[in-house]
């Protein structure tokens, strides 16, 4: 009796409460929408959660090592500019995507240098950069997308197809979250990241090579993030330069509320997985519903603004607990 208490104690502990809020809210909405439970709607809320999870894949870890990174998506919109632009110029789908990962990852360069190098805050080096990106994807599509006539069946079938009822695309992003969760668990990188997290100073005394890891993290989240922009052009046929702006909220809260479970007040990989699939049912949920789309953001805002208070009060009471040792 009392093991079973102590099992029933656990499943229910802080780290995984917005899990059971993600399954009381999805019972809400299969109750309250029939709709929301067609095959097709489902799949439409896992299509969207997983390009959210791979444009926020690389904001996540920068977040654990405190700092930010709100270029992301002003990176996936320049991708997707790039992927269409050059399809429509004769390059081909085997080239293009390649083209604009490696310019997308030229601006998570730029971003990295400006922070480590000449001692900007990161957040105001990703602004800059992400006003630069979305201002060339704007110049190169004269303002509004450039459409491409058609998407290989190979690139689409990622997007929209699926295995045993299952969308390959959440196949993809489930492993390469879990690949990703074992270099952030497992390895000295990981630990790495959260020490520069936890206590910056502490870090360097210690020999981390602050520079190099930071640099490696920007890098990384601007090409997840032209990899997520390659996503839009497969869903939409189109390169989208304003399209970015859409994912700003939803990225930085997926992120920020993934911190309340898993590694309490940390973000962490699998968090942000399980707070963009919250997020992508909320959404989908409150729209079916006939909800007006400001109350949406007024509760992703919310949201946010708790998982970041989560992760100072987490912060604090780590330093707080170092001084008083």
């Amino acid at each position: 009796m009392i093991a079973a208490a102590a099992r029933l104690k656990a499943a229910f502990a802080a780290q995984y409460l917005l899990i059971w809020v993600l399954l009381v809210m999805s019972a809400i909405f299969w109750w309250a929408s029939p709709a929301f439970r067609t095959p097709e709607n489902l799949l439409e809320v896992i299509r969207g959660s997983g390009i959210i999870a791979v444009l926020v894949l690389g904001l996540t870890w920068i977040a654990a090592s405190g700092e930010i990174d709100v270029s992301y998506p002003e990176i996936a919109g320049f991708a997707s500019v790039i992927t269409a632009w050059c399809v429509n110029e004769g390059v081909g789908w085997a080239a293009a995507p390649m083209v604009a990962v490696a310019a997308g990852t030229a601006m998570g360069i730029v971003s990295g240098m400006l922070v480590v190098v000449f001692k900007l805050p990161s957040l105001i080096a990703t602004i800059a950069v992400g006003s630069i990106a979305r201002a060339v994807a704007s110049l190169i599509g004269e303002g509004g997308p450039i459409y491409v006539q058609s998407v290989p069946s190979a690139i689409e079938a990622l997007v929209f197809g699926k295995i045993l009822g299952v969308p390959y695309l959440i196949l993809v992003v489930v492993g390469v979250y879990f690949a990703l969760k074992y270099l952030q668990d497992h390895t000295t990188m990981g630990q790495h990241l959260y020490a520069l997290g936890e206590n910056r100073q502490a870090a360097l005394e210690a020999g981390i090579q602050e520079k190099k890891i930071m640099l490696s993290f920007f890098v990384l989240s601007a090409l997840l993030a032209s990899c997520g922009g390659i996503l839009i052009v497969a869903t939409f046929s189109s390169g989208q330069p304003r399209m970015g702006g859409s994912f700003f909220i939803d990225g930085l809260t997926a992120v920020f509320l993934g911190a309340l479970i898993i590694k309490a007040g940390k973000p962490n990989v699998i968090g942000t997985l399980l707070g963009a699939i919250f997020l992508s049912v909320l959404g989908n949920g409150i729209t079916l519903l006939g909800v007006p789309s400001y109350v949406g953001y007024m509760i992703k805002g919310a949201l946010m603004v708790f998982g970041v208070v989560i992760i100072a009060v987490s912060r604090y009471r780590i330093a707080h607990a170092e001084r008083a040792g």
